[in-house]
């Protein structure tokens, strides 16, 4: 049993950058990533590759982003970590000594414990797996429900719509979009859905599923209304994977493996990052939801950083967020106003509308923003932009770094920006500069 100076458990983003970073180092670190999924996909794009006109391989993750990095891979199941003597024993029998342990376990869709929600023609959007049941299921109905309307949830609904099915999606909560979507927003967006045609039933929870055929669903609510489908899709989230470091008397929480600011657990030599670990809000240094790819990037470096040496902290998520809904496109960074309230921030929000471009130009529209500040120190929290186009991530990027730097309204007004008729707003408007003076004004 060779010793390892380093396991990682996960072949997600997480664990991928871990290894990209030995790699570029100067020290000559041996690391072997075990990860029980033959080939990984690229979580993020499964609802776009459920029509069949690119081949599956497009939406994988090559294993060559290991193995070409200098890493040793391993497909095979841990079953359980040995903290004391700092060994990781496999399903196959393998036992992997480590001097450094790396717990990058992602997350889990969440199944809802509803009757009927194990027949067929139920699937997750998760795993290629997953990808390729949803492609011979849309490729054969019509008729499509899904439940959940966050961002998961609204791109496979348009993604089906696209393709010619009946849509409708189920979410309990008032809205869609709720968790990352400011209200001045969300309105125009639902709109937008319905428009071409996608049913919306917000405030309603699916109950049970009853399986007819074999090729038909009846997806019954809590009003007593029924809805008859060919196929059902669940996106109601995900839940971290943390039975491992529990087993192995690791602290856990709902919120994922417990870690310091280093993310190391409470367990010698073993650090936790990306989804399958908890995770702190930049704003308010609280505990906080945040299962994206780009944290489990963002926590891997700091945990490179540190089994390399080089001390470091991770600071916290500021939940950086963007999709697509048709033309528009639409995002957000740090809190929404109605968190800051819900974390006791005495907030001031700002709101602007400005043209994309120089009014005389073609193609204008509209870019509608709004900004949530701290009116104590003044401090951006929060940000939302809402516009046709793709550029909303440029946006959200900006508010993120922002937050990340303790703007506050001053620096934002003092904010110098380029300008060009094709390519932005009139030299005397900038979205950024009007949503914070109209904050001013309160």
């Amino acid at each position: 049993m060779k010793k390892r100076q380093v396991v990682i458990i996960g072949g997600g983003p997480a664990g991928r950058t871990i290894v990209h970073m030995f790699h570029t180092s100067d020290q000559n670190v041996s690391a072997t990533l075990i990860k029980d999924e033959r080939i990984n996909a690229n979580r993020c794009a499964v609802p776009y590759g459920i029509p069949d006109e690119k081949p599956l391989e497009k939406f994988q993750i090559p294993n060559a982003l290991v193995t070409d990095y200098g890493a040793e891979l391993v497909i095979d199941r841990v079953a359980g970590i040995d903290t004391i003597n700092k060994a990781v024993s496999t399903t196959a029998g393998d036992r992997y000594p480590y001097d450094d342990l790396v717990l990058s376990t992602g997350s889990r869709p969440v199944i809802p414990p509803i009757p009927g929600v194990e027949g067929q023609n139920i699937s997750a959007v998760r795993s290629i797996t997953d990808l390729s049941f949803l492609r011979q299921l849309a490729s054969t109905g019509k008729r499509a429900v899904i439940v959940g309307g966050g961002y998961i949830g609204i791109e496979v609904a348009v993604v089906l719509k696209q393709m010619g099915l009946n849509v409708t999606v189920v979410e309990m909560l008032p809205t869609i979009l709720m968790a990352t979507t400011e209200p001045e927003f969300v309105g125009r967006v639902a709109n937008e859905l319905m428009e071409k045609g996608v049913h919306l039933l917000t405030n309603e929870k699916v109950v049970e599923f009853v399986h007819p055929s074999d090729d038909q669903v009846v997806v019954r609510l809590g009003s007593g209304a029924s809805l008859d489908a060919d196929f059902v899709v669940l996106s109601v989230g995900v839940a971290p994977n943390t039975e491992l470091a529990a087993q192995a008397g690791i602290k856990t929480s709902r919120l994922g493996i417990g870690v310091d600011k280093h993310m190391r657990t409470d367990a010698k030599d073993v650090y936790a990052c990306g989804d399958c670990a908890e995770k702190t809000s930049f704003v308010t240094g609280q505990p906080t939801r945040g299962e994206f790819g780009t944290n489990a990037v963002f926590m891997a470096k700091t945990v490179a950083h540190n089994i390399l040496g080089k001390k470091k902290t991770f600071p916290g998520v500021i939940n950086a967020n963007v999709t697509a809904v048709y033309e528009w496109s639409l995002g957000s960074a740090g809190l929404t106003e109605q968190m800051a309230r819900d974390a006791g921030i005495d907030v001031v929000t700002g709101y602007s509308e400005v043209l994309s471009k120089y009014p005389m130009m073609n193609q204008v529209d509209t870019i509608r923003t709004k900004l949530v500040f701290n009116r104590d120190n003044r401090k951006i929290v929060g940000g939302s932009v809402l516009r046709k186009g793709n550029c909303s991530a440029h946006n959200v990027d900006f508010i993120s770094f922002a937050i990340q730097m303790g703007a506050t309204m001053d620096d934002l007004m003092d904010y110098q920006y380029a300008t060009h008729p094709e390519l932005a707003a009139k030299p005397s408007d900038n979205i950024y500069v009007f949503a914070t003076k109209n904050a001013l004004t309160k």
